[in-house]
């Protein structure tokens, strides 16, 4: 079961971040606090404290830290987006859909895919975020899917950062069977 961790707070003078360099002192940040979090756990990135960031700012933060989330490279670790104006939530949709990339942002009860993600992938989102977890096979039920189809959708969807899988055993006849847990 993933953990709400502490917020990573941006802050800048005049609430205005600009700038690759200032971009990849935040990755660097991040990336502290994202290693200090619990290791099975949710970050939200809160930008409560920005009026505006450029797209070469959230380029090189934003995109760099979801691609490394989607490799493994944190682990089970994973992050949304929360409090962004809609200045903000503009250049972090135009930068995503840039580099074929989502993020979510919740917005109290709501929650929003900025960025690139195709329609079917997107069902299966849906999915998941009204259950919150399960099996590929309970999540293939209720996308009315092939166990194939809905394991290939659900792996796009963990490669991408937006949820969590985790080996939950063996199948009989063979093969594995995988947990699959909503970040939000």
């Amino acid at each position: 079961m993933l953990n709400q961790c502490a917020p990573f707070q941006f802050g800048a003078p005049n609430g205005i971040l600009t700038g690759r360099e200032r971009g990849g002192d935040l990755l660097e940040g991040l990336m502290g606090h994202m290693r200090k979090s619990d290791s099975e756990g949710v970050v939200p990135l809160d930008f409560s404290g920005i009026d505006f960031m450029d797209i070469s700012c959230a380029d090189e933060f934003l995109t760099k830290l979801i691609m490394r989330i989607g490799s493994g490279e944190l682990g089970t670790r994973f992050v949304y987006i929360e409090n962004a104006n809609e200045s903000v939530r503009e250049t972090v949709e135009a930068v995503l859909k840039l580099r074929g990339l989502a993020a979510l942002l919740k917005d109290g009860d709501r929650v929003e895919v900025l960025g690139k993600l195709k329609t079917p992938i997107r069902e299966a989102l849906d999915v998941l975020l009204e259950k919150k977890e399960g099996t590929s096979t309970e999540l293939a039920e209720a996308l009315r899917k092939n166990v194939n189809i809905a394991c290939n959708r659900l792996n796009a969807l963990q490669r991408m950062g937006l949820v969590c899988r985790v080996r939950e055993g063996s199948v009989r006849g063979g093969g594995r069977q995988y947990f699959y847990e909503s970040i939000l």
